[in-house]
């Protein structure tokens, strides 16, 4: 059955029991108060996305896998405590990273004024501290203090986004782009100004699709 969703219908208890369930299938570390906190950012999503049409997925136990799991998953690849995600949108993955890595500081960058009020909002509600804005695009941004990881998912292809971020990223830092689809086209195109470290594989709980993460960092 195929339920509309209304803000009555969300079932929090539900959802903290499914997203415990998703998170036991991962090697990632989630805590009761986590778990909570990525309740309420799947329930504010099924609100605000009603009327702002943040994202194209309605059904929130779709949410809880293709939004929350899918950023997860790259978690135990960040390297660094200052990383930035660029083309965030609603939040994907930097608002599920800065939940699960209160220790890191996270630099969500997105040129979309409505998605980014909606990651405000989120902010706000959960208290995230380690969480800064920036409404921009990444190719006019002018970065003091470099970032030591820069993530994007299903953001551009690899090479503009190595284009636009390089001036972003430190030295010894890592660029870690979320790819559904990974064809070989994209890949030869990659700048040499960088080099491809690894693709990893990842397994994101209730899943049945290809998602890698390149992972490639600056030639010195």
């Amino acid at each position: 059955m195929n339920h509309h969703f209304n803000n009555q219908a969300f079932d929090r208890a539900f959802f903290e029991n499914k997203l415990s369930e998703l998170f036991a299938k991962t090697d990632i570390a989630c805590s009761k108060e986590q778990i909570d906190k990525m309740v309420v950012l799947l329930e504010l999503l099924c609100k605000w996305n009603s009327s702002l049409n943040l994202t194209a997925i309605r059904d929130p136990k779709q949410m809880a896998i293709l939004h929350i799991m899918d950023s997860a998953v790259i978690s135990p690849l960040l390297c660094g405590d200052n990383i930035a995600d660029v083309g965030t949108g609603p939040g994907f993955p930097g608002l599920v990273l800065a939940i699960l890595n209160p220790d890191k500081k996270f630099t969500l960058i997105d040129s979309i004024a409505k998605k980014l009020s909606f990651v405000r909002t989120v902010m706000v509600s959960l208290q995230l501290k380690n969480v800064t804005i920036i409404n921009d695009r990444c190719e006019n941004i002018q970065c003091e203090n470099k970032f030591d990881c820069i993530v994007s998912r299903a953001f551009a292809p690899l090479s503009r986004f190595v284009g636009w971020c390089l001036p972003l990223i430190s030295d010894d830092g890592t660029f870690i782009a979320m790819k559904a689809n990974l064809e070989k086209d994209e890949l030869s195109e990659v700048p040499n100004t960088v080099k491809i470290e690894e693709i990893v594989s990842l397994k994101v709980p209730e899943l049945d699709a290809t998602r890698q993460a390149v992972l490639m960092t600056p030639v010195k």
